[in-house]
Order: C-alpha cells, then sequence, then structure tokens
C-alpha cells in the first residue's frame, strides 16, 4: 500500500512537471511569435520613416503596394539570395559563391507548391515574403530548441550515478551552483528562451537571410546528441543530429565546425574510451593491451570509427559539393552540352548523384583548367579566394585594418570567451585528465571556442551579432550570468541596444553587420 502511494507521488510529481514544459512551450512560441511580429513592423516603420539610398532592387523588381512594404527585408546579403532565388540558382559569377543555394531552392520549391495562390503575384514580393514567414518559423523552433538545450544539460545530474568519474555536480559544473533543483531549472530554462528571443541578431533571423534555419538545425543538432547520450548512445538521436548538422551546413560554410561535437560525441560512445577512462580511475595497468587482446573489442572499436568518419563525412558534404560546382563552372573547359545540362546548382547536382564519379575526379583535368587564380592550388576551394578578393576577409584583419565595429561587437566576443574560461576555471581536474572529453558540455565549449576565434581572426569580425545565435552554449551562459549575477546586468542593456537599434539601421540600408 505504502509503495502505490509513493508511486502515485511521484507520478503525480513528474505529470507536474510535465504539464510545466507544455505550458512553458506554449509560452515560449507566443512570445517568440509577437516578437518576431513586432520586429517586421519595426523594421517596415523605419523603412518608411527614412529613406533608403538603395535602388538595385528597385530596379530589379516591379513597384508594388507589397513590395513597397517588404523590400528592406531584402537589404545587403538579402539581395545576393533574392537574385539567386529569381534566376533559379544560376551562379553566374564568383562573389555569389559566399551565398549557399539552399535558401533560394527552399523559396524556388515554396513557390511552386502555391502556385495556384501567388500566380499574379510580383515574383520579388512574393520571394521575400516567403523567405521573411520561413525564417520567422525556424526561428520560434530554434527558441523552443534553446529552452529544450537547457533541462535536457541541467536536469541529468542523475544520468551518472554509476559513472562517478562522469557525474556534473556544483564541482564540476558552474551552472549547477544555482540551479539545484527541477523548479529552478525550468524557470531558468524557461527566462533563457525569452531572453534568446530579443537576440542581438534580431533583424538578421527576420530577413532574406539563412541565420534562422541555420541556427535552428545547429541547435536542435546539439540536443539530439545530448539526448543520444543520456539514454544509453541511442542510434535514433544520433542520426537525428547528424542529419540535423548536416542540414544547417547545407545553409553556412562554418557547418562544417559541427565536427567538432560529434567528434566529442563519438569520443563519449566509443567503448574503448569509456574502458580507458573506468579502468585510469581504478589505477588499472596494461589498459590498451587488455582491451585489444579480444579480437571483438577491436572489430567493434574499428567499426565505431569507420561510422563516425562516415558521420563526418555526411557533416562536411555540402560544403564540398558546393565546392566542385564551383570549380567546374569556373576552373573546367567544358562543352555548351554540357554547360545547359548544369546551368543550375539544382541541375548540377542532380547529375551529380546520378553519376558523382565523373565530377569528383578533379586532380586528372589540369590541363584543361580556366586560368583562375584558385584553380591550379592542390586544394581547389573557391570559397577562401572569394571571401579575400570579393569581401575583403583576410587572417588578422583586426590589426592589418581596425575600424569600429570590434568596439559594438566585444560584449559579445567577451561573454563567448567568458563561457570558455570559466569552464575550465570550475572544472574538476582532480580526476583523470582523459574525463574532460566526457563532460557533456566540452564539445559544445570547444565548438564556441573556435567559432568565435575563427571570426574575430578570418572573418569581419561584427558578425558575430547574427551568427553567434547558432550557439547554445553561449546563450545559456549569458542567461545565468543575467539571472545570478547582478553586476553582468549591464549586458541586457547592450543587448536591447542591439535589438532596437538593429531594424532602423538595417531596413534604411545603414551597416550594420
Amino acid at each position: 500500500m505504502h509503495r502505490h502511494i509513493i508511486k502515485r507521488q511521484k507520478f503525480q510529481f513528474l505529470s507536474h512537471y510535465k504539464d510545466n514544459t507544455s505550458v512553458h512551450i506554449l509560452l515560449v512560441i507566443i512570445i517568440a511569435t509577437i516578437i518576431r511580429i513586432f520586429c517586421i513592423i519595426y523594421t517596415v516603420l523605419w523603412s518608411k520613416l527614412i529613406s533608403s539610398y538603395k535602388l538595385s532592387n528597385n530596379l530589379l523588381c516591379e513597384n508594388g503596394t507589397l513590395w513597397e512594404y517588404i523590400k528592406c527585408f531584402s537589404y545587403w546579403d538579402g539581395e545576393y539570395f533574392l537574385r539567386l532565388s529569381l534566376n533559379k540558382i544560376e551562379y553566374s559569377y564568383e562573389q555569389n559563391h559566399a551565398f549557399f543555394p539552399s535558401l533560394p531552392l527552399i523559396i524556388i520549391f515554396t513557390k511552386k507548391l502555391f502556385m495556384k495562390s501567388i500566380l499574379n503575384t510580383d515574383n520579388c514580393a512574393i520571394n521575400v515574403l516567403i523567405a521573411v514567414i520561413i525564417n520567422n518559423i525556424f526561428f520560434v523552433i530554434a527558441t523552443i530548441g534553446i529552452y529544450v538545450f537547457s533541462l535536457i544539460h541541467l536536469m541529468n545530474r542523475k544520468n551518472y550515478e554509476n559513472k562517478p568519474a562522469l557525474m556534473i555536480n556544483e564541482q564540476s559544473c558552474f551552472y549547477l551552483s544555482n540551479i539545484k533543483d527541477e523548479k529552478e531549472c525550468y524557470s531558468f530554462s524557461f527566462f533563457l528562451s525569452v531572453l534568446y528571443s530579443f537576440t542581438s541578431g534580431n533583424i538578421h533571423v527576420s530577413s532574406f537571410y539563412n541565420e534562422s534555419i541555420f541556427s535552428c538545425f545547429s541547435i536542435w543538432g546539439f540536443n539530439f546528441l545530448k539526448l543520444s547520450s543520456t539514454n544509453n548512445m541511442c542510434p535514433f538521436f544520433e542520426i537525428l543530429a547528424v542529419l540535423s548538422f548536416f542540414i544547417a551546413s547545407s545553409f553556412r560554410s562554418n557547418g562544417i565546425l559541427f565536427l567538432i561535437p560529434l567528434f566529442f560525441y563519438n569520443i563519449n560512445s566509443c567503448k574503448f574510451c569509456q574502458y580507458y577512462i573506468k579502468s585510469k580511475t581504478e589505477k588499472k595497468k596494461n589498459i590498451i593491451f587488455s582491451y585489444f587482446s579480444f579480437k571483438r573489442n577491436i572489430f567493434y572499436f574499428i567499426i565505431h570509427w569507420l561510422k563516425a568518419l562516415i558521420e563526418a563525412f555526411i557533416v562536411i558534404f555540402p560544403f564540398l559539393i558546393f565546392q566542385i560546382y564551383s570549380y567546374h563552372l569556373y576552373c573546367a573547359q567544358h562543352n555548351d552540352l554540357w554547360k545547359e545540362q548544369n546551368k543550375t546548382f539544382y541541375l548540377f547536382l542532380i547529375n551529380f548523384i546520378k553519376n558523382p564519379f565523373s565530377y569528383i575526379n578533379i586532380w586528372n583535368n589540369k590541363s584543361m583548367l580556366i586560368n583562375r587564380p584558385w584553380c591550379n592550388k592542390n586544394f581547389p576551394f573557391i570559397y577562401n579566394y572569394i571571401q579575400h578578393k570579393y569581401w575583403d576577409v583576410s587572417f588578422l584583419k583586426i590589426l592589418k585594418a581596425p575600424n569600429f565595429n570590434i568596439i559594438y561587437s566585444a560584449p559579445i566576443y567577451y561573454i563567448s570567451f567568458h563561457c570558455v574560461f570559466n569552464f575550465f576555471k570550475y572544472y574538476n581536474f582532480s580526476l583523470h585528465g582523459f574525463s574532460l572529453l566526457f563532460n557533456q558540455f566540452f564539445g559544445c565549449i570547444v565548438h564556441l571556442c573556435i567559432f568565435s576565434f575563427y571570426i574575430l581572426l578570418f572573418a569581419h569580425n561584427e558578425i558575430i551579432l547574427r551568427l553567434i545565435i547558432s550557439s547554445p552554449i553561449f546563450f545559456l551562459h549569458y542567461a545565468y550570468l543575467l539571472k545570478y549575477f547582478e553586476n553582468w546586468n549591464y549586458l541586457l542593456f547592450i543587448n536591447l541596444f542591439y535589438f532596437f537599434v538593429g531594424p532602423p539601421l538595417f531596413g534604411t540600408y545603414i551597416a550594420w553587420t
């Protein structure tokens, strides 16, 4: 009888928090949607109050009522995405290859689905409208993802009860010093998701950019990796994580950095690595020999890392196929029939899938190369070349040509590196050093560190204001500082400044990021 009462109380307790999750997610959706609608109206109002000097899109598109209201969402990078969607992703110029074709492809396919209802609508206006709607939907989904990210990372301290070397506690996890129970975890996760809705990249997630979709699949990719490791390395969640990172990589080149969390996940799921750290904790000797003395263990070890290699290839495949397309477009000489059959990236992709080997073998065609500077390199990737030539990106540009942009992007870098610093500051190094690789936040931390350094050293440093929305650990750390440390509250005002200043600047075609 007593046992049944305990079970009933436990069920009611779990049911209570399940209800909380549903209510919170519903509130998150409502709040994120309201904020997105506000951003759209706010941007349109400013674009009407201050006339933009940007006229190139007006020359490209027919003037109409809808276009006059939403053309402000197609400025800056949005102009390139708009043109690609209008010409069916035909890449006519090298500089266009800085922009991946996935977003224009989505616009094209969406238009085909609703062809009957948009026959009499201007192409430019409907393309921008579809992009705005899709991006706002994906941002709301990303906001749900950031809520889930906090829950699954901060409520699982009992998952490692049988693995004391890996258990997270207040000594090994900075965030658990204040988040000590489920109720506080739910409260913090909700606060985090609301804060994420007021992102510094506010205008970019509602415009003709690919940040929303990229960030959505980035965050859910991290979530699925965590769910897989929490559920005894569940292959279902692992597949979802790889697919999420694959889709994200189809939208931005920095998607290849998802190899970092994927690598550490595979270390966590490797039986040998688990055996090694357990043996080190128990101070056993001849660990490697004792493990690989069984042929079965050798076989599973090889299979595991072959699987990891396949996953890595899947993640970087979108980047590679886009580079191969660029190579054939600008480097290799082809006849008119080939050019017509591969006129757009979509046609090229279909032909590549049908006969990949005829496209991959690029090193045997050196005698037929067109004389472009990047074509003769051992690894002829167009991306680095166009970033340097057309977009003025170079290594250590921040030192060679310092500008004002680093000042207003500095708070984001500061929070990023503070997050990395705090992780190592609070990590319990009394355990064996190898256990660091098994920490649930380590993959996220290394990804954030390399990601931030890459943008700071190799890119226009201000773009971190919009790209940082793809890093869930950044926002978890940021929200934690705001909620539990009063001396960090000034960061909220900086964030709100970005939130409210970004749309007017963007909507009137004034340089922002």
